[in-house]
């Protein structure tokens, strides 16, 4: 294939991969396990503004909590303010060890999948999908109205390559926002379903905390 296309259509899935990964981080941050990547927007503003690895150790004992080690301990009110600002649905506890200098550690909790949080992620987890689906066919559009322009430029065996890749890689863009989707919507399924297990006939929601409208959502 041409190696002016070749560049280009390398460009084309360069794009359609920073569109996938901002998809991935925005699940990140649609809380329903204890995945790392809802860590990365934190930032520790102490002496100066540091990443979260930078000032703790991080640990995940099982899919739903986070153990925050502060490097320092004087730093652990600076980290419970950034995880705060970040994710203020989390629910947050002290834990004081049974040695050393008065240190603590904190464990963060995932809210749990109630009937109105269920719906609060269906419903943001679908606008992350379809602004996603509709940046993939934005950018593909533009490679595609292109390609009349190069039909004359390129060989028959280049046009058709080129014409090819550029249908497949779309599709196969498409489908890994799917599978990102379906992923989503199985996680929050299975959450809202422990949730029922946990609580038998009584879903009434959170008491005193509404999750559904302190959740930070993230736009890029």
């Amino acid at each position: 294939m041409n190696i002016y296309i070749t560049a280009a259509v390398k460009e084309l899935k360069e794009k359609l991969n920073a569109y996938l990964s901002l998809l991935s981080y925005r699940y990140a941050n649609l809380c329903v396990k204890a995945e790392l990547g809802a860590l990365l927007p934190v930032t520790v503003m102490a002496e100066r503004d540091y990443n979260l690895e930078d000032v703790a150790k991080v640990a995940t004992p099982d899919d739903f909590r986070f153990e925050i080690y502060p490097n320092v301990p004087d730093h652990l009110q600076a980290i419970i303010a950034a995880i705060l600002e970040v994710h203020p649905e989390f629910k947050m506890e002290l834990v004081r060890e049974d040695y050393g200098n008065h240190n603590q550690h904190i464990v963060y909790t995932m809210p749990e999948v109630d009937k109105d949080r269920r719906k609060l992620l269906n419903d943001t987890a679908k606008v992350f999908y379809e602004e996603c689906k509709a940046e993939i066919d934005a950018a593909c559009a533009v490679y595609m109205t292109e390609l009349p322009e190069l039909e004359g430029r390129l060989s028959v065996e280049d046009f058709t390559e080129v014409t090819r890749v550029l249908k497949r890689t779309r599709e196969e863009t498409l489908q890994t926002c799917d599978e990102l989707y379906q992923k989503k919507l199985g996680e929050i399924d299975e959450a809202h379903q422990h949730y029922l297990t946990d609580h038998a006939d009584d879903d009434q929601g959170h008491a005193g905390f509404d999750v559904t409208s302190s959740m930070k959502l993230f736009d890029e």
